[in-house]
């Protein structure tokens, strides 16, 4: 039986593309901020080629596995900071007083998160070790509501790490401003603006539409396609 890694690769599915931003400039934006949350690309050209062949499967699968692993060990260790904040009291109330409503409130909030997000990744991981690559190709991705639907799901455990990271942090600076110590608010509104400015930045460098007109015209020209 001839080898099917020597067939000529099937072109990318017409549900497997982004939206063209012109026409569709919102579900554009949100389409790669979910391929970038699951797959770490603004696009699925790539891993529409892990599709093709089983070895390219094998190893987009060991790659998948070994990021998701990292991120179920990160929520472990969030979950347990937060377990820490929930259970104990301050050792200095009057100079970080997070015990207070709002900032038990978010501490809660991460630690459920942070726990559904480990389930979540466990779950994923498990299931995608099992996967079969033509299962995955033709079932799980077989139109575009189940190809976002597998990506939501592959990205859930980071949007809940993300989101149990914010409230934890939100709780503390919370703390620190309600302690009334001045010194301590303006470190914490220093940390605040000395993170704020990634997330925009990151997205603006990942997505081909903030390219320059002539770059944007030349990789159109020679039918390059952006590979993050």
């Amino acid at each position: 039986m001839e080898n099917k890694t020597n067939q000529s690769p099937e072109p990318l599915p017409d549900h497997w593309a982004v939206p063209d931003f012109n026409k569709h400039p919102v579900p554009s934006v949100l389409f790669r901020a979910l391929c970038l949350i699951s797959v770490a690309r603004p696009s699925l050209e790539h891993h529409w080629k892990s599709k093709m062949n089983n070895d390219e499967w094998e190893k987009h699968r060991k790659t998948f596995v070994d990021r998701l692993s990292n991120t179920n060990i990160a929520a472990g260790l969030v979950l347990t900071t937060s377990a820490v904040f929930l259970s104990t009291q301050a050792p200095l109330t009057s100079f970080l007083p997070y015990t207070i409503r709002a900032c038990y409130i978010l501490a809660l909030g991460s630690f459920a998160h942070a726990l559904g997000g480990l389930l979540s990744g466990l779950a994923v991981v498990n299931i995608y070790q099992a996967c079969e690559r033509t299962w995955a190709k033709d079932v799980l991705t077989a139109t575009r509501f189940r190809l976002c639907c597998t990506l939501l799901f592959i990205s859930w455990s980071t949007i809940s790490l993300t989101i149990s990271i914010i409230f934890l942090m939100l709780s503390l600076v919370i703390a620190c401003y309600a302690s009334g110590v001045w010194w301590l608010q303006f470190l914490a509104t220093i940390e605040i603006l000395s993170w704020a400015w990634l997330p925009p930045l990151f997205a603006w460098c990942a997505l081909e539409e903030t390219l320059p007109e002539n770059l944007r015209a030349s990789r159109r020209r020679t039918g390059t396609r952006l590979h993050f």
